[in-house]
Order: C-alpha cells, then sequence, then structure tokens
C-alpha cells in the first residue's frame, strides 16, 4: 500500500502473507510492513505489485510499481528487489543498485513513453512469453471527459541483441571527465581542471601531476591496466597558476590537435579566462596560443568549414561576470583571433550554446544552452556579415525547458536536418520534471521551421547523445530532475530517424547527471564517463566518489550482436574534397553505407564536434569500393574522421583514421 501522510513524502510498504491455503487464508501468519526503500513520492495516482523470476534462476524477484503525480505531467516507476525470502526481505538487493555513488537501493527505471497528466489507477502482472520473462503495466488514463485504459508488455530479461550492453570498467577515469575528447588514433582526453571544486582550485598544489592533482588524463582504451593512463604535465598560465579547464570548450583544429579556450579564472562568481591552449596527441602536451579578448566561461567553440574555429558566448573575466556578446574566430595559421559583433538588437547568446556549422557557411543555434536565464530563439546566423545577422527559427516546442537539452546534427550531414532532445528548467533549485520533447528542423527548406519528433521514451536533462554509425543516435544519462540521482536515467535509447522511433536500450549501473559525458570508440562502442553533480571539498581526486563519479562504462550497441563485421582491408589516409577514393573490403559489394564520423569533443551535453558524412558508392565489387568525398568543406570540416563500413544488418566495422583536408 502507499501511505500518505501529507507532511512528508508518501511510503510505499508491502508485507507478506505465509501459506496461503486453497480458500485463501493466511495460515503462516504475516510479515510485519517493510518499507520500499527511496519511495520519493508526495502524490501516487496508483502502484502495484508482482513476483517474477526475472533471472530464470529459480527464485522469486519482487517488482514494485508506482505513478508518481507531480505537478507536471504524471510519470511511472518501477524497481526489482532480487530474491524475495519468506520473511519479505529481498536479500539480493535492489536494481537498480547504483553504488556507491547513491545510498542503496533509492534508485528507479522508468516506465517509458508514460503520457498522463492525471491517473485513477494503475497496476502490474508478470508473464513467461517464450520462455523470458515480462511485465504487463496497465493505467487509467483521467483526461477531460471519460476514463480511457492503455497496457504495454515490457521485457524483464536481458538481451543484446535488443538492448545492447553495458560494461562496468575494472578501473577508474583518474579525474571526473567533465570534458572529453577522442584523439586521432584512438586514445582519449579526459580533462577536469578543478573539476568543480574551488577547495582543489584555491589549494596551491592544484596541477601537480606528481601528487596526483593533475587537471587531466590521457586514457589508452587499447592498453592493459595499470599502463592505461598517461598525465600530461599542467600548463601553467602567465598568472603562475595551473590553465583551469573546468567550463571553458573544446574543438578540434584541422591537424588534430585539440584547442582549448576559456574556463575558470576564479569562483564565487566565476568568471571566464581569456587563454587558449592546444594538445598536441603526439607529443601529449599542452601549448598556449594567442588569447581571446575577453574571458568566456560556458562558451562554445565549433571549427569551420574553413578550418578557423569560432568561439561564441561565455561569462567575461569581470567580477559582475557580464555575459560575452562577440563572437571570435581563430585561425591556426597565423595564431590570430578575429572579433565580431552581433547587431545592438540582437541579445547574444546563451551560455554553452548548441551551435552547428550549416553546408551553406551559416550557423545555426537550436535553443539548447546550459543554465542561462537568456532566452533567445533558434536562429540563423551568418558570419559572413559584420555586424553578423540572424534570422530567427520558429517552430520549437519548450523554449523555456532547453537548459542542459542534447542537440546533433542528424545522420548524414547532408540532410542538413538537427534535432534537440529533452532538457529542463533553469537554475539548480528549479526541481520541475525533465521535458521529453524532441524537435527537428530541417534546414535546406526554405522557410525552415521546427516539428515535433517522437518523443524520448524518459524525460530527461543532463542527457548525452552520440551518433552511431549505423544512423541512429544514442542517448543516455541524465534524471527526471535537476542533478536528482535517486531520479538518474538509468536507461539509454537509440533513436531511429527514419522510423522515427525510440527504442529503450540496457540499463547501465552508473547514474550520469551533470558533467557527465559520453562518445563513440573507433570500435563502435560509446565510453559514459565522469558527472558531479554536487561539487567535492577534497582537493585530491578519487576521495569522493559520491560526489566526483569516476566509473567507466562502455555500452556495446545491439549492432554488434548481429554477426560478424565488414572489414577494412585498406584506405589512403589522407583525402581532399571531391576526391574519389579507392577503399579496400572482402565485403564490397552489397554494402548500403560508407560514413565518416567525425571524433568526438564533448561538456556539458553538447558535442559540436560529431557529424556523420555520407561517403557516396561509386561501384563496389572484387573486394574494392569506390567512393567520393563531398566537395563541400562546410558539410565536412577539415580534420580527423572514422572511416566505417556498414552492411545490411546494421553491423560496422572498426573504424580507420582519415584524414580530410584540401
Amino acid at each position: 500500500m502507499v501511505d500518505h501522510p501529507g507532511v512528508q513524502p508518501n511510503r510505499g510498504v508491502y508485507r507478506i502473507g505465509r501459506k496461503l491455503d486453497a480458500d485463501g487464508n493466511v495460515t503462516g501468519g504475516w510479515t510485519p510492513w517493510l518499507d520500499v526503500p527511496g519511495w520519493f513520492s508526495w502524490e501516487n495516482q496508483g502502484a502495484g505489485i508482482a513476483i517474477a523470476d526475472t533471472k530464470n534462476i529459480g527464485q522469486h524477484d519482487l517488482i514494485i510499481f508506482q505513478i508518481d503525480n507531480p505537478v507536471e505531467q504524471n510519470q511511472a516507476f518501477y524497481k526489482i528487489g532480487q530474491n524475495l525470502d519468506i520473511n519479505g526481505k529481498v536479500a539480493g538487493g535492489w536494481n537498480p543498485d547504483p553504488t556507491p555513488s547513491a545510498t542503496p537501493g533509492l534508485a528507479w527505471l522508468g516506465v517509458p513513453a508514460w503520457f498522463a497528466w492525471e491517473n485513477q489507477g494503475g497496476g502490474i502482472a508478470t508473464l513467461r512469453r517464450d520462455g523470458k520473462p515480462e511485465m504487463i503495466v496497465m493505467t487509467i488514463d483521467n483526461p477531460p471527459g471519460k476514463n480511457d485504459g492503455y497496457y504495454r508488455v515490457l521485457p524483464l530479461d536481458h538481451d543484446p541483441t535488443r538492448d545492447g550492453q553495458w560494461e562496468l570498467l575494472t578501473f577508474d577515469s583518474g579525474v571526473v571527465a567533465v570534458h572529453a575528447a577522442l584523439l586521432p588514433g584512438g586514445k582519449v582526453l579526459l580533462f577536469a581542471g578543478s573539476g568543480s571544486s574551488a577547495n582543489r582550485f584555491a589549494d596551491p598544489n592544484f596541477g601537480n601531476v606528481a601528487k596526483g592533482i593533475y587537471l587531466g588524463v590521457v586514457w589508452d582504451p587499447q592498453a592493459q591496466a595499470p599502463n592505461n593512463f598517461f598525465h600530461p604535465p599542467t600548463p601553467v598560465a602567465e598568472d603562475h597558476r595551473p590553465f583551469d579547464f573546468f567550463c571553458g570548450d573544446d574543438s578540434f583544429l584541422p591537424d588534430g590537435r585539440l584547442l582549448s579556450a576559456g574556463g575558470t579564472v576564479a569562483y564565487n562568481p566565476y568568471r571566464g579566462r581569456k587563454d587558449a591552449t592546444v594538445f598536441d596527441p603526439q607529443t601529449m602536451q599542452w601549448s598556449f596560443v594567442a588569447k581571446m579578448n575577453h574571458g568566456r566561461w560556458y562558451p562554445t567553440l565549433i571549427t569551420l568549414g574553413d578550418g578557423r574555429v569560432l568561439a561564441a558566448t561565455g561569462l567575461m573575466e569581470n567580477p559582475d561576470s557580464a555575459h560575452n556578446e562577440t563572437l571570435e574566430f581563430y585561425s591556426p595559421g597565423t595564431n590570430t583571433w578575429e572579433l565580431r559583433h552581433f547587431f545592438p538588437d540582437f541579445a547574444g547568446l546563451p551560455l554553452y550554446a548548441h551551435l552547428f556549422q550549416l553546408a551553406d557557411g551559416r550557423i545555426f543555434f537550436d535553443g539548447g544552452r546550459m543554465d542561462d536565464a537568456l532566452l533567445v530563439d533558434p536562429c540563423l546566423i551568418d558570419i559572413t556579415k559584420n555586424p553578423v545577422h540572424t534570422v530567427p527559427v520558429p517552430g520549437m516546442a519548450g523554449r523555456e525547458m532547453r537548459n542542459q537539452s542534447a542537440s546533433v546534427l542528424l545522420p548524414p550531414s547532408q540532410d542538413q536536418r538537427v534535432m534537440i532532445m529533452g532538457g529542463g528548467p533553469q537554475g539548480k533549485p528549479n526541481k520541475t520534471d525533465a521535458i521529453d520533447s524532441v524537435d527537428i528542423v530541417d534546414l535546406k527548406a526554405a522557410n525552415p521551421h521546427f516539428v515535433p519528433a517522437s518523443p524520448l521514451n524518459l524525460p530527461r536533462i543532463h542527457l548525452n547523445s552520440v551518433l552511431l554509425p549505423d544512423r541512429t543516435v544514442f542517448v543516455s544519462g541524465g534524471s527526471l530532475k535537476q542533478e536528482d540521482e535517486p531520479l538518474a536515467r538509468l536507461q539509454a535509447e537509440i533513436y531511429n530517424p527514419v522510423t522515427d522511433n525510440w527504442t529503450l536500450a540496457a540499463t547501465s549501473s552508473v547514474p550520469r547527471l551533470y558533467h557527465s559525458t559520453a562518445f563513440l570508440l573507433p570500435d563502435a562502442r560509446v565510453v559514459a564517463a565522469g558527472g558531479n553533480p554536487e561539487a567535492t571539498t577534497f582537493v585530491e581526486w578519487g576521495k569522493d566518489p559520491v560526489h566526483e563519479e569516476m566509473r567507466l562504462e562502455i555500452f556495446s550497441p545491439p549492432y554488434l550482436f548481429r554477426g560478424p563485421r565488414p572489414t577494412i582491408t585498406q584506405a589512403p589516409a589522407e583525402w581532399k574534397y571531391g576526391q574519389t577514393i579507392q577503399i579496400g573490403s572482402p565485403d564490397a559489394g552489397a554494402l548500403p553505407w560508407l560514413n565518416l564520423l567525425r571524433n568526438s569533443v564533448t561538456t556539458h551535453s553538447f558535442d559540436g564536434s560529431q557529424r556523420l558524412v555520407d561517403l557516396e558508392i561509386v561501384s563496389q565489387a572484387g573486394g574494392i569500393i569506390i567512393a567520393r568525398l563531398t566537395d563541400n568543406p562546410n558539410i565536412a570540416p577539415p580534420g580527423w574522421y572514422m572511416l566505417f563500413l556498414v552492411n545490411n544488418d546494421g553491423v560496422p566495422s572498426v573504424a580507420n583514421w582519415i584524414h580530410v583536408g584540401n
């Protein structure tokens, strides 16, 4: 039953009557009432309980279900107590159980695609079909007028061919992965600077690699522990303090070096850095380049088709934390920044604005942002003009709720469609539920406007999105509420742009909230890393697993369980725009897709680097594929890419690294 005291959150409790006879009498006595851990709802409009052997090992598992009735749309949740004993105790623990970063038993799984704003009851039952356990969820929707009853069936088993599979690695990331970049060649740069810790920032040992208080690490996924991490020397700025990357932004230069600009020059209030550095994957060293005109904290950096890097928005270096309303363009060949301004009547871009380079040279802002009360409509930005021109793009739903949303340029980039997903309210104290809204805009249209797409199965904020080589979009992490770990979204989901359909994927074991990241590896798996919803008071890394999440997980998508992978036997490493390329593969003949995927660099729920570029297949036979690269560098900005072959089952090859340029 659900106890509703009114002055505190509800309680979910259950008890077991032993030795039920043929007439329904309990002959063996009752257990005491037992609490369901982590019951968070203040108002419930339905609850249920069921028993099933979810692992097919001959044990009884307890399934608890509840419908939460917040101020906004209702949501439904369930959890599984494993190995229920005769006294009603859950001997095998609760699932999900993302310890050590959460109190055991607090987490819940979401029932997908819940739509009702008011329910008048609901419940669950279990069945076994084809030897596999399933849960039937039933609910009564209470709209204006006549009620309606609905049900759906959810699998309770784990099937990698349907869901994919998560693997929790046996070592941690060394730092909180606030920023993550896949380097050309396949190593990974995970970096945090001070990582949201004012104590770490102020400590005289901040940046001391010998004492383990480094700013970042390079992880080699191909190497075995403990020889799989390298700690780059700390870059020291002109003020003789470590360069604090925390809350700056990053983008790859055409030669594969990583430009990092902005970041933290002070806490309380946060102030932005003018400095910029580059990381060289060959030497594993940081070096300073020319400074920007003003500081930027929470900026956005993206690489343009001409090889320059655009830096936009952010808080400046002054104590008043004013917005930097200018645009700056970094030219790596001359090591200079060029300053541009918007028209005076334009309010400027919000912090960590989600920006995309378009095929016609313009920039698109889709409304995604990070914790900024400044509400700016999506717009096209013409950077060839000075002052810079903007044209609004209408139609996006939930404008006020796109804080910490996710955005992608849908594959392939030639289609010029941008999708924005989820998000929530601005400001950490605001615990309004996240939204599930998804909107897509076709930027090749004469008058582009957003149209609604299928919503996420699970509303979420702080989510991460990754383009997969089978041209789907993987989404993981986040929470129903701002930085709320018990309501963390542990279930991933995958979007198919062709069918406009979201499918739930496997459940992870680690909550990924604020300051988490996710990115694609060359073997077509996805890494999930990071997260620190609350700042730690510790200086050393690894001292506070509750507030600094350093566990690493890798997701293997369902396509890796569908049979043999295509292979690449040879491909040139240097490609030019418009060039026809010869690629060797024994699978030549019936491959539907050849893709270039730009390597990720991501922070704060947005990866401005990733994009999937279609390669035109001219011919394929006899172990040889002839393909043509686009002649438009705005579609594929210069730099390093992963070449994937994809077969008719959607199974990708392991990638070859390709460098694209003039």
